[in-house]
């Protein structure tokens, strides 16, 4: 392994162990759970972001991971990064968060999923792709707060993007002000 991405691996570990510190982080992930994910530069595909394999989840009022950062252990967030690279390279990180009306505060993107084309809906995958095009189309950048509102079956949640996982943290962390 390179050194790039034992740094990335390093880094995502650094920035989870300090999420699943915080006494209230559990109130963020949802019922989907949560992952953080970081590419390497110039990251082509899901092998290269890393992420927690199985999620963070929680039990006991405490936001728990069984299994250190590898890479491709995401493909959900990945899709998230890797699309939001091919519009800002140095936007490698990501996290999906429990949704709260009190985000809304913050003025995120909001992205409505009844405007996915219908044909592309079924198609497992590319839902995070539209979402990530679609709010660079409309806003002219890679928004650093993303509200997902959900669809049938589809649990509305919050990415935060950034440049490397302690920023997305540190962001989700101040989040818990707001609860």
């Amino acid at each position: 392994m390179d050194d790039e991405r034992k740094l990335v691996l390093q880094e995502l570990e650094k920035a989870v162990k300090e999420f699943v510190s915080q006494e209230r982080s559990y109130l963020l992930i949802p019922e989907v759970r949560t992952n953080i994910g970081y590419a390497v530069r110039n990251a082509k595909e899901s092998n290269d972001v890393a992420a927690i394999p199985g999620r963070i989840t929680t039990a006991f009022q405490r936001a728990i991971y069984c299994l250190p950062p590898a890479f491709g252990a995401s493909d959900h967030v990945a899709r998230v990064i890797l699309t939001a690279m091919k519009y800002d390279p140095d936007i490698r990180s990501a996290i999906n968060l429990a949704y709260y009306p009190q985000f809304l505060r913050l003025n995120p993107y909001l992205f409505d999923r009844s405007q996915e084309p219908q044909a592309q809906k079924p198609v497992e995958g590319r839902t995070m792709n539209f979402m990530i095009e679609k709010a660079v189309r409309e806003v002219g950048r890679v928004p650093e707060l993303i509200v997902d509102k959900g669809d049938f079956g589809k649990e509305p949640g919050l990415f935060i993007l950034g440049r490397n996982p302690s920023e997305v943290v540190s962001r989700a962390i101040h989040l818990l002000s707001l609860l």
